[in-house]
């Protein structure tokens, strides 16, 4: 975003410069998603089922990826003026960390698959085939965390054009490699491990290639220095702790649907894929605020950095009105194009026929938090994210088990997300006494440019 000044001109037209190239940006991994729901639908429900399953553990994996790459981004961007010495080593000691904590979380999810099996009561049958996905896809996540810092670490240097470019190719490889496996060799859950160890793999080779070609990296005798972690911990752990929770709720999410059976689960599985897709726009939305925030947060412009909330929030308000109305009118024909089996087709648009409307909640709730997060109210978001999760999964599972109906998880989800929308005017009142009413200069909790993180997009879900 270099080049564009945020202190001047109209707010609407910035946050609409500044969105769209994100949200291009981020539609490849969606794409990608799509598909990969696409090939699974048309093999058998016992596919889905399992792929379904994997989603709350494929969170685990992703809070790494997501506070690995946006501390890197961080550390690398804030010592540019060290030069090439200097960036070896904290992208040694970047590198480094990431595959400890690859190779550590990935065995201990390795370790406890029996456990989740019994915790969902897999089916004899599919019990092996989960245990064998899960243990391929935290293998394939070593080289995906990988890449996901070296990309990082393109981005941090101001080369995200090169980054963008890798990470399209690797989608469309990706894709590719995926129906060739699937459709073609029936390789069904194979394939996706075999795709994603294959274009990670080339993403990380290209990513150092290119650092090498640009004379970025230097041969340098490896030196442990605390210093290159710091932003691990001041970055990192807010963002590793709100990935946390979010695998934790659908951790709970699928023990609640699995009471009903496994066209249930798999059904409920694709509906929330949908879901997770459908944000993409708030937290881009909500990226591009904070990105506006943390440029004006000097005197003369204060005023700016409220209005950009407001602005912002109106506009992801107009555009979920008609996100959620197109979803669920479409949800039949959208479900049926993604998947082959009638049961679990049936069961994915009674999921989106309750909750897509309540999008129109959901999408400015995102957008709020994710300007929350890039405004240095990064725990106060994981406080409203938490209570959010909790009331979901105890009314969800109180309310399932009394009348043993699965739509009342549902309408408490579609339930929660309009009820979130309460918290919109306490924290615009906030911002209006922060940035507009008359206070002296104050010292934000945030200092320094926000930075996009791609929230539950990777090829690893």
């Amino acid at each position: 975003m270099q080049g564009i000044d945020y202190t001047a001109g109209s707010i609407h037209r910035l946050l609409f410069r500044t969105a769209v190239p994100m949200l291009l940006a981020s539609l490849v991994n969606v794409i990608t998603q799509l598909a990969n729901v696409f090939f699974m639908g048309h093999t058998s429900q016992s596919v889905l089922y399992v792929l379904s399953l994997y989603i709350p553990v494929s969170f685990v994996m992703i809070a790494i990826i997501e506070a690995m790459q946006l501390s890197v981004q961080v550390a690398v961007a804030r010592s540019r003026a060290g030069g090439s010495r200097a960036f070896t080593q904290l992208f040694l000691h970047m590198m480094g960390s990431a595959m400890l904590l690859a190779i550590l979380t990935g065995g201990i999810v390795m370790l406890l698959t029996p456990v989740l099996s019994w915790f969902y009561r897999v089916p004899a049958d599919i019990g092996p085939v989960f245990t064998l996905y899960v243990g391929g896809m935290m293998a394939v996540s070593i080289p995906a965390v990988l890449a996901a810092v070296s990309s990082a670490a393109l981005r941090g240097l101001g080369r995200a054009q090169a980054a963008s470019w890798s990470s399209v190719g690797m989608a469309m490889l990706n894709i590719a490699l995926v129906y060739t496996f699937v459709s073609i060799f029936g390789l069904d859950l194979k394939g996706i491990i075999y795709a994603n160890l294959i274009t990670s793999t080339l993403s990380l080779a290209i990513s150092l290639l290119i650092l090498f070609i640009r004379k970025e990296m230097v041969f340098e005798r490896f030196a442990f220095a605390q210093k290159h972690l710091v932003s691990l911990r001041h970055v990192g752990i807010p963002v590793f702790i709100s990935y946390c929770m979010i695998f934790l709720s659908t951790f709970f999410f699928n023990k609640i649907v699995s009471h009903f059976g496994e066209g249930a689960v798999a059904g409920f599985g694709v509906g929330y894929r949908i879901q997770t897709m459908a944000i993409l726009p708030g937290i881009v939305i909500g990226s591009a605020i904070g990105i506006i925030i943390n440029h004006n947060l000097q005197s003369p412009h204060r005023p700016r950095a409220y209005a950009s909330y407001r602005q912002g929030l109106l506009q992801s308000f107009a555009l979920y009105a008609i996100i959620a109305i197109a979803v669920w009118i479409w949800r039949d024909p959208l479900t049926a194009f993604l998947i082959e089996d009638v049961a679990t087709r049936a069961e994915a648009a009674r999921y989106l026929s309750i909750v897509a409307l309540s999008y129109i909640g959901m999408g400015p709730m995102m957008t709020t938090l994710l300007t929350m997060e890039q405004s240095g109210r990064g725990y106060q978001a994981i406080l409203l994210n938490a209570v959010y999760f909790l009331i979901i999964i105890a009314l969800g599972w109180g309310l399932t088990r009394a009348f043993n109906e699965v739509i009342y998880f549902y309408g408490v989800i579609a339930g929660m997300n309009v009820i979130g929308m309460s918290f919109f005017l306490p924290f615009m009142r906030m911002l209006k006494r922060e940035y507009v009413e008359p206070s002296g200069d104050k010292d934000i909790a945030a200092g320094g440019e926000a930075t996009l993180p791609n929230k539950g997009y990777s090829t690893q879900t």
